[in-house]
């Protein structure tokens, strides 16, 4: 079964991107493959509760909008993400992935907004950013 180790979904307004102010509902997985110096959600290293994709789901769909983020941690870090992404997708969702620039994009929806935390010199992790050539 298709899983993912989940910290946190709450409904909130969104305060990043061009979506800014408009509510959304976060998808916050838990692990992450960076230790950044700033970083806000440590509490997100830890392991979350274990959840099917379906259920993900059912529990956004609870929610009075149509915009959902994947945040972190590091979504991509978790295998199953890509999937969560297509299901939502598919059911009509405007989905945003908050990474942090370490892992390639490639597999990633094109329908889904990515907003890239590029890592500057003093989070301690600035060599972690994913170019492409």
């Amino acid at each position: 079964m298709n899983q993912l180790e989940v910290c946190e979904i709450f409904y909130s307004l969104q305060g990043e991107s061009s979506y800014m102010g408009m509510p959304c509902v976060f998808i916050r997985l838990s692990g992450c493959n960076l230790r950044c110096s700033w970083c806000d959600t440590q509490y997100s290293y830890a392991k979350g509760e274990s959840c099917a994709l379906e259920s993900i789901i059912e529990q956004v769909e609870q929610y009075p909008c149509k915009l959902v983020e994947l945040t972190g941690g590091e979504p991509l870090w978790q295998d199953h993400s890509i999937p969560l992404m297509d299901m939502l997708l598919e059911r009509g969702f405007t989905v945003l992935l908050e990474t942090n620039g370490s892992l390639y994009l490639e597999a990633v929806p094109k329908a889904v907004v990515k907003i890239v935390d590029v890592k500057c010199p003093g989070s301690g992790v600035s060599d972690s950013f994913m170019l492409v050539e």
